[in-house]
């Protein structure tokens, strides 16, 4: 309940200079990120930027990513099967400097949940007993990102970035992702 409060406090704080704003930009866009031991997961990002009436401004982000595998394998002649979904949210917030009217670039820090749910069912190979586990592990981390705006049009955003975090599900691993979106600049 903290976490949601702390969400609905930041977004509101992001949002609350909105109309007094000389330019704001408002993104969607495509998230895709390498969870490492695991597939690509991916998703959506949302990107929101308030510009100050000077070259600093700031950036609000938000993404969310998901991802499942299966796999099948023999460990001493037991046939086991897994099935593993994964979850990532992120929420971060950090400065943009416009080099010049077409270009900005951007660094952000924040926080990431992460979330796995993994189930197993083997099958003995010699008297044919079936098991069964499940497992679940969460993860909130600092996540980082930095990223590129480009503006070709006046009401145009194009924005490119970076995005990852390290998390300590089963070990340390690290999450490394990309986005890309598209907005209105008004």
């Amino acid at each position: 309940m903290k976490k949601i409060s702390l969400v609905v406090m930041l977004a509101g704080s992001l949002l609350s200079g909105a109309v007094m704003a000389d330019d704001q930009s408002v993104s969607v866009g495509y998230a895709q990120g390498k969870l490492e031991g695991f597939k690509n997961i991916r998703g959506v990002n949302l990107q929101y930027r308030y510009e100050f009436d000077s070259p600093w401004s700031a950036v609000g982000s938000f993404s969310w990513m998901k991802g499942d595998e299966n796999q099948d394998y023999y460990y001493y002649g037991d046939a086991v099967h897994n099935d593993i979904d994964a979850k990532y949210y992120s929420l971060l917030a950090g400065p943009a400097y416009r080099i010049n009217e077409y270009v900005s670039l951007y660094a952000l820090g924040g926080v990431a949940h992460t979330k796995v749910d993994a189930h197993t069912t083997w099958r003995n190979a010699g008297d044919g007993y079936v098991g069964r586990e499940s497992l679940s592990e969460k993860s909130t981390s600092f996540a980082y990102g930095a990223g590129i705006i480009i503006n070709p049009v006046e009401d145009l955003s194009v924005n490119v970035g970076y995005e990852g975090t390290n998390i300590d599900i089963d070990g340390d691993r690290s999450i490394n992702g990309f986005n890309v979106g598209v907005g209105y600049r008004f």
